[in-house]
């Protein structure tokens, strides 16, 4: 369940490492590249704290799943329309055979 926050704990505000949770004096100047703890490349993965990990603020990054491709998506979607489609021809051809049998 979700709430809204009244007041956010300073804890939550101190930018630490993504990967270690380190959040020592080396990283409060930004000069180094690498977290001193576990090796962590700064750069690709920058410092957050647990509130902007948490989304508590600003916008949520994202109203879908972040775990679902757009891409997958569509491919998702074409693959159920072309499923879609052969199983109607195959129901199509399936009654005009019965029809043809019944026929004769």
């Amino acid at each position: 369940m979700t709430e809204k926050v009244k007041t956010l704990d300073h804890r939550l505000l101190k930018q630490r490492c993504v990967a270690c949770g380190y959040d020592g004096a080396l990283l409060r100047d930004r000069r180094i590249e690498q977290c001193p703890s576990c090796g962590c490349d700064l750069h690709e993965r920058p410092l957050r704290s647990y509130a902007e990990m948490e989304g508590l603020l600003g916008e949520p990054i994202s109203v879908h799943s972040p775990f679902v491709d757009p891409e997958h998506q569509e491919r998702m979607i074409h693959r159920w329309l072309a499923f879609l489609f052969l199983s109607m021809v195959g129901l199509l051809a399936i009654a005009y055979l019965c029809a043809a049998a019944l026929a004769v």
